[in-house]
């Protein structure tokens, strides 16, 4: 690598593409994995694909990036260390609870994001990526939280039912333990 996995990100994060190339990581990181790649070299493989993937932008495309979302690499120094990804719920919780709170739009079209007044540090670099899409592209950031939203509620549903059939089994079992017990 030629960069540090920190300026890497750092990099994407500014250029608004971190998103996407950390989901690209994670891809590449589960083809290294199932060809049997030990997990130290298949993460170091996927970070090395995710550079080649992602290269820096060109000079005039990289400074417009820069002007109009600015504060997102200036991370608390009390804030700990941050994860590459965390849950995609806990991702998108955090850019929801802290969006209004670090979020400041200024009338020349640029943002400035200040991370000092969120209620917590962010779950992952990833969380911060999640926010600058809502910077950008706020119609996309919905969809995605619509989505995120639609399979918890299908996962809620099926852990309810689940739970009928657990109590439905018990209660089998209570009957036959009973039967049992009466001969």
């Amino acid at each position: 690598m030629n960069e540090s996995k920190i300026e890497l990100t750092e990099r994407l994060r500014a250029e608004g593409r971190w998103a996407e190339a950390s989901k690209y990581k994670d891809a590449a990181l589960g083809d290294s994995r199932a060809k049997g790649m030990k997990r130290d070299e298949a993460s170091e493989a996927a970070w090395d694909a995710m550079e080649k993937a992602y290269p820096p932008l060109a000079g005039a495309e990289a400074a417009a990036v820069n002007v109009r979302v600015q504060g997102l690499g200036d991370i608390p120094a009390s804030w700990p260390e941050l994860a590459d990804n965390a849950s995609l719920q806990a991702e998108l919780a955090w850019v929801q609870s802290n969006r209004l709170r670090v979020v400041e739009e200024k009338p020349s079209g640029a943002t400035r994001v200040h991370l000092d007044r969120a209620r917590s540090p962010a779950p992952s670099w990833a969380a911060l990526g999640w926010l600058e899409t809502s910077i950008r592209s706020y119609a996309k950031y919905i969809d995605v939280v619509a989505k995120n939203l639609a399979v918890q509620q299908d996962e809620q549903e099926l852990v309810r039912r689940e739970k009928m059939a657990i109590e439905e089994i018990r209660g089998l079992l209570a009957e036959m333990l009973q039967d049992r017990s009466d001969s």
